[in-house]
């Protein structure tokens, strides 16, 4: 821990210029440089609190399928609901009421964690998936909280880490209460980590439980008007270097069928500038929703550069590219698509979902395609209805062939009891 905390001393000293230029690009607002601090214009929860985080929106999904029975499970305590970005904080505070309250968390500083704890006195943590922050866990532990970790995923590369790092490992590993792992591989490397089994639970992975939105037929209907259902791909969660290798696949796949649509469904919406840039640079005709335009008959492109309408997508799409695994990203969920019953294409990293997509492309339930000329074969071939709907009914089978939610739910809770 002492390295890691002379590591932090180091950052402490751009803490101001960091948080003005947060300021400046929008990724915070005063309020939330305010929470980072530990600073809150709230008055002190009435009651002990549960703790529980979710670093952006993918985690936060997640957590939103345990926020109901942890408010049932928990009644004679108030819930802090914490994330690391204004995005998932503007999730987040959809759910604010008079049990639950929602913050953006703490920076790891020991000064910072400990005026956190004084306000909120948290009986436990859970935090969601993949973040591990030392002087959060070593002083909630002193402090007699409990520390749990559900639906956790680490990777190769974050275990190798670990275990060259043994003092802040072990330091980490002696304070964590138990950690239930999304799949078979997230728990090996745990026990590599050292991790002992009455510490480690194999579970399902939570996402597959989410309670997806429905989306109104009617706004389908509408978007298939201009782009017709069975010429329209979804691109989603596309990151900075991806588009133009899906742009290169789309001017492939318009040479076998000039209908073809695209709907793209950039990570960060911010980047809607630049992306409309790369598309004309393409020449191809488009039309943005941010801007408040509706696809016409004639665009070949929407960029759809919003926050929180996948599920639109998804439905207005027969088959969607999952982004984000054309470079070394990880990938996004398989599990929201495969619910709209729209067939998937994915690239060659997948590190955040590894099993899942193992899963997919062993049982013949995605394609994985790595460059344009794959992207567009792929996207040719699900387009015949008949492979296609195979495809889709193998993805289905292997994420809801058996649901064990209230079983698995109950085991969490079990272990959190305070």
């Amino acid at each position: 821990m002492v390295k890691y905390n002379l590591f932090l001393f180091v950052l402490w000293l751009i803490v101001i210029p960091a948080a003005l230029i947060r300021l400046c690009t929008k990724k915070d607002t005063l309020h939330t440089l305010k929470n980072r601090l530990a600073f809150f214009t709230n008055s002190k929860p009435q009651k002990n609190t549960i703790w529980c985080h979710a670093a952006s929106v993918g985690e936060f999904n997640t957590l939103e399928t345990l926020i109901p029975y942890l408010k049932e499970n928990f009644k004679n305590h108030e819930i802090i609901l914490t994330v690391s970005n204004i995005i998932a904080y503007e999730q987040a505070r959809q759910w604010s009421d008079k049990q639950i309250h929602v913050s953006i968390a703490p920076l790891d500083f020991p000064i910072i964690v400990k005026r956190f704890i004084k306000h909120w006195r948290p009986a436990a943590l859970l935090t969601m998936e993949n973040e591990i922050f030392p002087n959060r866990i070593a002083l909630l532990k002193k402090a007699g909280c409990k520390v749990v970790w559900i639906n956790a995923r680490i990777s190769e590369k974050s275990t190798n880490f670990w275990n060259r790092n043994l003092n802040l490992k072990n330091e980490v590993i002696k304070n964590i209460d138990h950690v239930f792992a999304q799949d078979k591989l997230t728990y090996q490397r745990f026990k590599k980590l050292g991790l002992s089994s009455p510490k480690l639970t194999q579970t399902e992975n939570l996402k597959k439980f989410r309670a997806s939105p429905k989306v109104k037929k009617n706004y389908i209907k509408k978007i298939n008007k201009s782009f017709a259902y069975e010429n329209t791909i979804c691109i989603a969660s596309s990151h900075p270097g991806e588009e133009i290798i899906i742009l290169d696949a789309f001017k492939l796949a318009l040479q076998g069928n000039s209908n073809l649509k695209m709907i793209i469904v950039p990570r960060h919406p911010k980047r809607m500038q630049e992306i409309i840039n790369l598309i004309k640079k393409y020449n191809f005709k488009y039309s943005v929703r941010s801007k408040n335009e509706f696809p016409s008959i004639n665009d070949q492109i929407y960029l759809a550069d919003t926050i929180g309408e996948l599920p639109l997508w998804y439905s207005s799409s027969p088959i969607t590219f999952v982004a984000g695994s054309l470079l070394p990203i990880g990938g996004h969920t398989p599990y929201e698509p495969t619910f709209y019953s729209s067939a998937i294409i994915h690239g060659q990293y997948f590190s955040n979902f590894e099993e899942a997509y193992g899963k997919l492309n062993k049982n013949q339930g995605a394609i994985k395609a790595i460059n344009p000329s794959q992207i567009s074969a792929a996207w040719e071939k699900l387009r015949n209805k008949d492979f296609r709907d195979v495809t889709i009914l193998n993805a289905k089978n292997i994420f809801y062939g058996s649901n064990e939610k209230d079983i698995l739910l109950k085991l969490i809770f079990e272990k959190v009891s305070i």
